[in-house]
């Protein structure tokens, strides 16, 4: 896909190690110098939702021979290509009131009785070797139905979020005015990295969501007996006697 298009042309992702805050906050994926000792670079990974380059540690993939700072791996791990700080930028940018509108009108539109909204994640992860299937998975935490009639929204309980990248991000429709930074650890083969990434509320119009595994375990009807009785035991012996 190098050359073409994988995102809408109004989207746009860098990764600039080279940032230590934005608006404010510091980001966790700043670094100098990578963990093979190039100098970090800023990389312009998609251009108008062109892709343009890949992360490059210094082992070398087809049309990519060099490093560009982006060789990062946990202590004792081989280092590999690695997200720094992930930059996601838009030119079709709404409030968050009016994307919510138009996620009521793109359901409407569809034919169905509401969108759902994801206000909070809390992880996910990807499967991206070649013997694989190319998908991810997102755990959210907090999702809602929001109706297209105007009834109130509803609460979403054992929801998660999958499907393939290229098909899931070309379904980006437009994006919100604000960018909400996440700092935090990402795995990957060169082991537990730290990691920010910076991207704008997201308005897609198809998701494939599926339910999560729900426990079944419930508590015992009689607590058990306790661990240390000792007058009963001494009662017991007494009686015996």
């Amino acid at each position: 896909m190098l050359g073409k298009p994988i995102l809408p042309s109004f989207l746009s992702v860098v990764d600039d190690p080279t940032m230590a805050s934005l608006n404010g906050s510091a980001l966790s994926g700043h670094y100098l110098f990578d963990d093979e000792g190039q100098p970090a670079e800023r990389v312009d990974l998609v251009d108008n939702g062109v892709l343009k380059d890949f992360l490059m540690s210094r082992e070398p993939i087809a049309s990519f021979a060099e490093s560009n700072g982006h060789g990062r791996a946990q202590t004792g791990r081989m280092p590999t290509g690695r997200q720094g700080n992930l930059i996601v930028t838009s030119t079709k940018t709404v409030p968050d009131s009016e994307l919510r509108e138009m996620l009521k009108a793109e359901a409407k539109k569809q034919g169905r009785a509401y969108g759902l909204f994801f206000e909070d994640i809390s992880s996910g992860f990807a499967v991206t070797t070649r013997r694989s299937p190319q998908a991810f998975q997102v755990i959210p935490l907090v999702v809602y139905r929001v109706y297209v009639d105007g009834r109130p929204d509803e609460l979403v309980r054992g929801v998660s979020i999958v499907g393939t990248p290229l098909a899931a991000l070309s379904r980006i429709i437009a994006t919100g005015d604000k960018q909400d930074i996440f700092n935090g650890e990402c795995g990957a083969e060169s082991g537990t990295i730290p990691v920010s990434a910076v991207a704008p509320a997201m308005l897609v119009s198809e998701i494939e969501t599926q339910r999560q595994a729900q426990g079944t375990a419930r508590p015992p009807i009689v607590p058990p007996p306790p661990l240390d009785d000792k007058p009963a035991a001494a009662a017991a012996r007494k009686g015996g006697n």
